[in-house]
């Protein structure tokens, strides 16, 4: 490896016995090759930073390596070939950018051919679970009858959104965070041989720092080793004044005041000094979803136990300031930057558009918010509104109206998943009402919630006739992915091929407390964005 690759490319595992920790993990794969037992198909579970990617890669090497004595040798043609990227029959794939059901049947229809030099095609999909519902069942196909010459690596942080379906399928190994003790001996080892002068207290900050992750840790050492000199712990409380978290969270403390101006310089401050976009907002869609588990309750279960004791409580405090709402939507509008990134020639301009539009939406979603917990007949998360922070001003019904629709003078709303006249076909959908939020629900943060404040209006044969509240509401369910979704799941319930459409209710008045009420749709960047990725925000 080049002498001016970055550390965490440098110093990359090549062969199981160089990867530290994850004893269960090497013993699991060594074994199952030597004795010819290798699965079809793996799941790589864990934390980020703590190896996946980089076992998986020497799971590739092993089986196609020339000297199956020594595989991986790590000098044959074939295995040079993949350390360096150039190998045509390891496919790497990033789900949060291609996780929709054509990339999945795309994939279907490469497998099919043989691998051009290799013994076997290895594929590995990186973050599984953005995957959409009808990407799952396309992939769960051919996890069920796979070619021989193909092996998948499925890795993934969040085990909890793979269906089950796809777990029964493949053989689950599970990545640990890093002791402070193996994050020492890897660190020790890159500081002897690139002879950096640091001192021990340095190197136990830097420990500390990189919470358990073997990327973030030598990642963090590559930096304070440009600065020069001797490394104590004073020169790196002076370059690292904040950790990566901490900074995250000043990030969403700056959504939440819907301080666009400040979340753009942090992205600015993260690109100059070589950050990635994509492990930016992944970070931020992290944080963001460990704040929901605690607001429902589940934070002690699925949150506390990777995170130290004072980084648990400072996200217990910060998410008393967010409603469910607000949470919801963030994490939407991050998974479709997150999505755009692939069709983007500045990298930074998806997550810079998704700023401004998190900021902008401050009426529209305590506005929805407000509503839900006014009007105790709707079926709604029980979380108490934030205060509006700007100060009040009086506005009339009128101001508040929705400004566009697809029906026009719809009735007014009922009671949520009711109709004027209840049909079979409706009645059954109301049966089945929990399974659809269900089954959204991993999928779809926004659209769940949306959900449950909906007026099934109207079922023919074809169609369903969806009421809503307000246009914020209609531009979500119209969105082409969530109708797609949305539409399956109710045409198997129903038995036949069914196609959704909304019309824009009466929503009720309440004009106090309500400030700077300007709907989202109409909001000149989110034209903007919707121009530049050919979006289908209205």
């Amino acid at each position: 490896m080049p002498n001016n690759f970055a550390y965490y490319l440098k110093y990359r595992p090549q062969a199981l016995s160089e990867l530290i920790g994850q004893e269960t993990v090497k013993q699991n794969l060594l074994s199952g090759f030597k004795n010819n037992k290798l699965s079809h198909a793996y799941l790589f579970v864990g934390p980020r930073g703590t190896g996946k990617t980089s076992t998986a890669r020497i799971l590739a090497k092993m089986v196609n390596c020339e000297d199956q004595d020594k595989a991986p040798c790590n000098k044959c043609s074939t295995c040079i070939s993949i350390t360096d990227g150039s190998n045509l029959d390891l496919i790497e794939i990033d789900a949060a950018s291609n996780r929709g059901i054509e990339d999945i049947r795309s994939l279907r229809e490469k497998i099919k051919l043989a691998p051009s030099s290799a013994k076997k095609k290895v594929y590995i999909i990186d973050e599984v679970h953005m995957l959409t519902t009808e990407a799952f069942n396309a992939l769960l196909k051919t996890l069920e009858e796979p070619p021989a010459h193909v092996i998948f690596i499925l890795a993934t942080t969040e085990l909890g959104k793979i269906p089950q379906t796809i777990l029964s399928r493949v053989q689950r190994l599970d990545f640990k965070l890093a002791t402070p003790e193996e994050l020492l001996e890897i660190l020790t080892k890159i500081v002897k041989k690139e002879k950096i002068d640091i001192d021990e207290e340095a190197l136990k900050i830097l420990i500390k720092k990189a919470d358990g992750s073997f990327r973030d840790g030598v990642k963090l050492l590559d930096q304070i080793s440009a600065i020069g000199g001797k490394i104590t712990a004073k020169s790196i409380d002076e370059n690292f004044k904040s950790s990566q978290f901490e900074n995250i969270l000043n990030f969403i403390q700056n959504l939440k005041n819907k301080n666009a101006d400040a979340g753009l310089l942090d992205i600015g401050k993260y690109m100059e000094n070589g950050g990635d976009i994509k492990e930016l907002t992944l970070s931020l869609m992290d944080v963001l979803r460990s704040l929901i588990l605690i607001k429902n309750g589940v934070g002690e279960q699925l949150v506390k136990h990777r995170l130290t004791e004072d980084k648990y409580r400072k996200l217990l405090r910060i998410a008393e300031n967010f409603t469910n709402q607000e949470l919801i939507l963030d994490l939407n509008i991050l998974q479709g930057s997150l999505e755009k990134l692939k069709f983007t020639s500045i990298p930074s301009l998806p997550l810079e558009l998704a700023v401004v539009e998190i900021c902008s939406f401050t009426s529209a979603v305590i506005l929805e918010s407000d509503e839900r917990r006014t009007i105790g007949s709707r079926d709604s998360i029980a979380t108490p509104t934030a205060p509006l922070q700007n100060d009040k001003i009086e506005t009339t019904d009128e101001q508040i109206q929705p400004q566009s629709s697809i029906i026009k003078d719809p009735p007014s709303i009922s009671h949520p998943l009711s109709s004027n006249s209840d049909s079979p076909d409706i009645l059954k959908i109301k049966e089945k009402w929990t399974f659809v939020l269900e089954t959204i629900r991993p999928f779809n943060f926004s659209l769940e919630a949306l959900l449950r404040s909906i007026n099934v209006r109207e079922c023919t044969d074809t169609s369903v006739i969806m009421e809503v509240p307000y246009s914020f509401h209609q531009r979500i369910l119209e969105a082409p992915k969530n109708k797609d979704l949305l539409e399956s799941i109710l045409s198997d319930i129903l038995g036949r091929s069914i196609r959704i459409s909304t019309i824009l209710g009466n929503h009720p008045s309440k004009v106090e407390d309500i400030a700077n009420v300007e709907l989202a749709a109409d909001d000149e960047i989110i034209r903007a964005a919707a121009e530049i990725f050919n979006s289908d925000v209205n």
